[in-house]
């Protein structure tokens, strides 16, 4: 047939009588095959005038349907008959025949056809013919989807009395993440993620339960962010709402190849409703959307009613995501008013850290569903993270390895020793002092610099938290202790920026001296217009960016520190230029060596790299520069 019995005829297709089938005539007779030329219009129609020629179409085409003239090759037409139900069983098979050849004709029907017809035939019998044919296809696909639905409607029973224990949950998140399922085996979505109010003072939306491969989504966002994501990568989306009652909304993500298994919800770049192809399903997906609404609605009362219970996450130490923006809220509420700044962090563990690059690269955190011995698992890493912070900050978990970390009354050089302590904490609990963890992604955003809402400085925090994945401080052997090496090092790996990444990404250096004072000194004006800095530069006789930097900062300033290192005493350091910011809104190092007066080496605005270089340079001219 030309489509499988389950798509010949469905809600949403063609109707049973206006679907094609393919029809094979094989006869000699030229007038007969003109007659099936000029009635056969609507299906599609194959001629052969000789045997030869109707087993190679019926062996390429499979018909539906067939007539063959069982007088054809002396009598060969009756075996094509038999021939013919073998190859396509499926096939009705009808037999022409003249009233000489009437024996010949019974002997085919008794071979399997369907029925004889007397030469020369009229065109009222061929149309009676392929209409029966059609006919009994379209009961057949009736029966199959009637089967079909019956057995779903057997099952809804389940995931509706699934969908009425929400109310039994031990939270949202948990009655989010059996929504998530019951929907999903309910559509045959591949994935689906629920979106709930994130707090009781916020309009803002935070993904409360995510499953299939839809960890891509946003954690958190307001109505247009989520439907425009949802809109750029395709997926359906089903609004949890009840009249005035707005819980969320719930995104599908469709099989491949498969589009018969969803109801008619709005897509999110439209406001009318789409018509689906499956009824029942439509309606059970509005009932499930409803009674899941409400479920919620309750649920959320009661945690509002009992106040502290949905402040922590259950699984943890750390709070809930609900109540990390409700006192996210309520810190830009005092930070607008009273011109003050507050920064969050973006905590990342990465379930499967990449493999080292070389045998002596570090690699050690990786997060599995049963963590190794040698391992952390999430619940760990929240202990070390609490030990690292001060006890006014917030971390909040919003899934297995995604943390916030709300930072109140705290500058972007606070937020950067925050990160250095954190990254300290993971080290030393693993017996590996001084080492990277690289499985531990973290990036920082402070208002107002970066962001005058919460979902801006989310959105910019975890861009920055995925960039540092690519740091070059990761290919970066961490045993290395001379700092020529490391230098060195860096200069010949100069990899080329690509991806998402390419912001923080080293750039190669290759300029005259002077015009790398010129780089320098931009970057420290530029650095400086944000308020404190901390500075770490390169200084020896003659031109360098150490005295450049000095010019600078001819005038002291209480918010600025500022270390010049010497490193000519250092082995291989004679010729290094060298110079690390860390500034409220953002972070630059560069080094390079000074060879007959130009500068070969690299740049970048990572502060990874800034914070390693700085520590380092400061260890080769024997000073500590950070506490």
């Amino acid at each position: 047939m030309t489509a499988s019995l389950e798509g010949v005829w469905s809600p949403g297709r063609a109707p049973a009588h206006e679907f094609s089938l393919k029809v094979l005539a094989v006869i000699a007779d030229e007038a007969t095959r003109t007659l099936f030329s000029r009635v056969i219009t609507s299906d599609e129609l194959m001629l052969a005038s000789d045997l030869a020629e109707g087993i190679v179409l019926a062996e390429t085409a499979a018909p539906d349907i067939a007539f063959i003239d069982v007088g054809l090759g002396d009598g060969a037409g009756l075996a094509m008959v038999h021939h013919l139900k073998a190859l396509t069983p499926e096939a009705t098979v009808f037999a022409l025949a003249t009233r000489a050849e009437l024996e010949a004709g019974a002997h085919a029907v008794a071979l399997g056809g369907a029925g004889l017809f007397l030469l020369p035939l009229g065109g009222d019998e061929v149309l009676n013919a392929v209409g029966s044919v059609r006919l009994r296809f379209a009961e057949r696909a009736l029966r199959m989807q009637l089967e079909q639905e019956s057995a779903r409607s057997a099952r809804a029973a389940g995931w509706i009395a699934r969908v009425a224990e929400l109310a039994d949950a031990r939270d949202c998140n948990a009655a989010a993440q059996q929504v998530a399922e019951v929907f999903v085996e309910a559509t045959g979505a591949a994935a689906a993620a629920v979106y709930l109010a994130a707090g009781e003072r916020s309009s803002e939306l935070a993904r409360s339960a995510v499953t299939g491969p839809l960890d891509r989504a946003p954690a958190y966002g307001n109505e247009a962010d989520i439907l425009d994501f949802a809109r750029r990568e395709q997926l359906i989306v089903v609004p949890l709402a009840l009249r005035k009652l707005a819980a969320g909304h719930l995104l599908l993500q469709k099989e491949p190849g498969r589009s018969s298994a969803f109801p008619s919800v709005r897509r999110p770049d439209s406001a009318a409703s789409t018509p689906r192809r499956a009824p029942l399903l439509d309606g059970l997906v509005k009932l499930l959307a409803t009674q899941a609404t409400t479920a919620l609605a309750l649920l959320g009362e009661r945690e509002r009613s009992t106040g502290g219970a949905a402040m922590k996450d259950p699984a943890s130490s750390a709070y809930s995501f609900a109540y990390y923006v409700d006192v996210a809220g309520r810190e830009i509420d005092k930070a607008r008013r009273y011109g003050r700044r507050f920064t969050i962090a973006t905590i990342v563990i990465e379930p499967d850290a990449a493999a080292p690059e070389r045998p002596d690269d570090l690699a050690f955190w990786r997060i599995t569903p049963t963590p190794p011995a040698n391992t952390l698992n999430p619940g760990q890493v929240v202990e070390h993270l609490l030990r690292a912070v001060r006890d006014t900050d917030i971390l909040a978990r919003v899934d297995e390895n995604e943390f916030h970390l709300l930072m109140p009354e705290t500058a972007g050089l606070e937020a950067h020793a925050c990160h250095r302590r954190m990254l300290s904490h993971v080290a030393e609990s693993e017996k590996r002092a001084g080492y990277l963890p690289k499985g531990l992604l973290v990036g920082v955003a402070t208002f107002p610099h970066d962001g005058q809402s919460l979902a801006q400085l989310l959105r910019i925090a975890r861009r920055r938290a995925d960039a540092t994945k690519s740091s070059i401080v990761h290919r970066i052997p961490q045993d290395r202790r001379n700092m020529a090496e490391i230098v060195s090092l860096l200069v010949r790996e100069t990899p080329t920026p690509d991806g998402a990444s390419a912001i923080s990404a080293p750039r190669a250096l290759d300029l005259s001296v002077s015009d790398t004072i010129l780089l320098a000194t931009s970057v420290v004006r530029n650095a400086l217009r944000g308020g404190a800095v901390f500075l770490l530069v390169a200084h020896h006789d003659g031109l360098s960016l150490g005295a450049q930097v000095k010019a600078l900062l001819a005038s002291p300033r209480d918010d600025v520190v500022v270390h010049t290192v010497d490193l000519r005493s250092s082995p291989g350091c004679d010729d290094i230029e060298a110079l690390c910011v860390l500034a409220e809104h953002g972070a630059y190092a560069l080094v390079g060596r000074n060879q007959g007066g130009f500068v070969k080496g690299i740049h970048a605005a990572d502060p990874l790299l800034a914070d390693f270089l700085a520590e380092r340079l400061g260890r080769a001219a024997g000073l500590r520069v950070f506490g």
